[in-house]
C-alpha cells in the first residue's frame, strides 16, 4: 500500500516553478491584498483624479467621473481614508470646505496607475485616443512631477 501525503487547506502550497522565489512564503498574495482596495468599483478612477488631475473636492470628483454617484463616492472616500491611501483636509477658514489628498501610501499607488495607463495607451489606443495612435507615458505626462514618476518606473 502506497502512502500519500494529504495537504491541508491551511498549508501554503510551495511553488517551485515560475518567476517567484520558492523560499519566500506569502501569507496572502500581495496582488490579492492590493486588489481588495484597488479592485473596488470607481476606486482607481477616484485615485487618478486626486493624484494626477489634482481634483480634490467632492463635487468636482462627482463631475469628473461619469456614472459615479454621491453615495458611492462618499463610501469610496471613507474606505480609502480608512486604508490610509487618502486623507481629508478641512479648510481652516471654512469647516464646510473639505479637500482630499494622497498620503504617502496613496502616492506609492501612482506608479501602479501609470502602468495601467501605459498598458491602456499601448494596447487600447483605438478606444483611448481620438486619433487611435498609441502613446508612451512620456507623451501623456509632460509636467515635471509626473516625469519624475515616469523616470522611476523605467529605472525600476
Amino acid at each position: 500500500m502506497q502512502k500519500t501525503q494529504v495537504i491541508r487547506k491551511s498549508q501554503t502550497p510551495i511553488i517551485s516553478k515560475g518567476m517567484l522565489r520558492p523560499d519566500v512564503h506569502f501569507l496572502r498574495c500581495p496582488i490579492k491584498a492590493s486588489m481588495g482596495v484597488f479592485g473596488r468599483k470607481w476606486t482607481t478612477l477616484i485615485l487618478r483624479d486626486i493624484g494626477f488631475r489634482k481634483i480634490d473636492r467632492f463635487n468636482n470628483l462627482i463631475e469628473s467621473v461619469p456614472g459615479l454617484t454621491p453615495r458611492v463616492l462618499s463610501m469610496r472616500l471613507k474606505e480609502l481614508e480608512k486604508d490610509g491611501i487618502i486623507q481629508k483636509i478641512e479648510d481652516e477658514t471654512s469647516p464646510t470646505v473639505v479637500r482630499w489628498t494622497l498620503t504617502e501610501k496613496g502616492t506609492d499607488a501612482l506608479p501602479i496607475l501609470m502602468r495601467l495607463m501605459a498598458f491602456g495607451s499601448k494596447w487600447y489606443a483605438d478606444e483611448v485616443f481620438e486619433d487611435k495612435v498609441p502613446r508612451s507615458l512620456n507623451e501623456i505626462f509632460t509636467k515635471p512631477e509626473a516625469q519624475a514618476i515616469v523616470q522611476r518606473l523605467y529605472q525600476a
